[in-house]
C-alpha cells in the first residue's frame, strides 16, 4: 500500500519527535528541566611530594537538587588558582550516581608539576591582601550518553590563605 506524500511526511515528523521522547523515557537523555548539581570543594590534601610532581587528593561534595537520580560518567574538571590554570583531573570512579535530593562525596586525584606549585608559592609571598580564589569547572556525561552536564564553583581556599601567611615577611612592631 502506497501512502500519499503528506502522510509519509507526517510519519517522519512523528518518528523524529518520538525518538527523543523514547530515548528520554529509557534514561538515555537527561529529563527536561534538570538542574545542575551543586559542587563544593570539601577537602584538598597532598598525597605525595616529588621533585617532578606533587599528587593531590581532592574531595568534592556534589549535591543533586533534582527529584531524580543523576547518573554521571566521565567526570572531569579543570582547577584554576589565582586566575591561572593549575590542574586538570577526573573522578577516580568511572561512574557516579547522585541520588535524588542527596549529597555525595566524589574523590579525585590529580598531579601538578612541582614547578607550577613553586610559582604559586612565589605569588603567595606578595604582601597584597588580594583573595586567594579558585575556580573549579568541568562536566560529566549523563550516564553513558554523549550528553554533558556542566558545573562550576568559585571560592577561596583557606589553606592558601594559611600558606600566604607562612610566606609573608614578618611584621615589625
Amino acid at each position: 500500500m502506497t501512502r500519499p506524500p503528506h502522510a509519509r511526511a507526517r510519519l517522519r515528523l512523528l518518528a523524529a519527535a518520538g525518538l527523543p521522547l523514547a530515548a528520554a523515557a529509557c534514561g538515555v537523555l537527561p529529563p527536561i528541566g534538570l538542574q545542575r548539581p551543586k559542587v563544593t570543594v570539601a577537602d584538598l590534601s597532598i598525597r605525595s611530594l616529588g621533585l617532578k610532581e606533587i599528587r593531590f587528593a581532592l574531595l568534592l561534595d556534589a549535591h543533586n537538587p533534582n527529584g531524580v537520580d543523576v547518573p554521571l560518567s566521565n567526570l572531569r574538571f579543570d582547577l584554576e588558582l589565582l586566575g591561572r590554570p593549575f590542574a586538570s583531573g577526573a573522578a577516580l570512579e568511572p561512574t557516579v550516581t547522585l541520588a535524588a535530593g542527596a549529597t555525595r562525596s566524589v574523590p579525585i586525584e590529580f598531579a601538578v608539576p612541582t614547578s607550577r606549585l613553586v610559582e604559586l608559592l612565589r605569588e603567595l609571598r606578595l604582601p597584597e591582601r588580594a583573595p586567594l580564589d579558585y575556580r573549579l569547572h568541568g562536566s560529566a556525561n549523563w550516564g553513558r550518553s554523549p550528553f554533558t552536564i556542566p558545573f562550576e564553583r568559585r571560592g577561596e581556599f583557606e589553606t592558601l590563605q594559611k600558606l600566604r601567611e607562612w610566606f609573608e615577611p614578618p611584621r615589625r612592631s
